[in-house]
């Protein structure tokens, strides 16, 4: 699930820039009609915070499975260095 949350990232990221490219192109061409566009980076900027707070949320302990910080070099838990 980390894997596919990790690439939603990238994706909506890279998504974001070529919306903007192109908004940034119609504006600078005198089409006002960007509604549309706007709306795609909106939703392609809260996909890739709202995956990222999962990210930064979801950080597990590989020997006892339990959620930690993402600070720290040991496992609150079970005493172990986290990798």
């Amino acid at each position: 699930m980390r894997k596919f949350v990790s690439w939603l990232v990238v994706l909506s990221i890279f998504i974001f820039i070529i919306d903007w490219g192109i908004l940034g192109l119609k504006i600078f061409n005198g089409d006002y009609e960007i509604t549309l566009l706007a709306y795609i980076g909106l939703i392609s900027i809260i996909t890739s915070l709202i995956s990222i707070i999962y990210l930064k949320s979801t950080n597990k302990c590989k020997c006892c499975g339990r959620i930690i910080p993402s600070y720290g070099r040991y496992c609150l838990y079970c005493g172990k260095e986290i990798k």
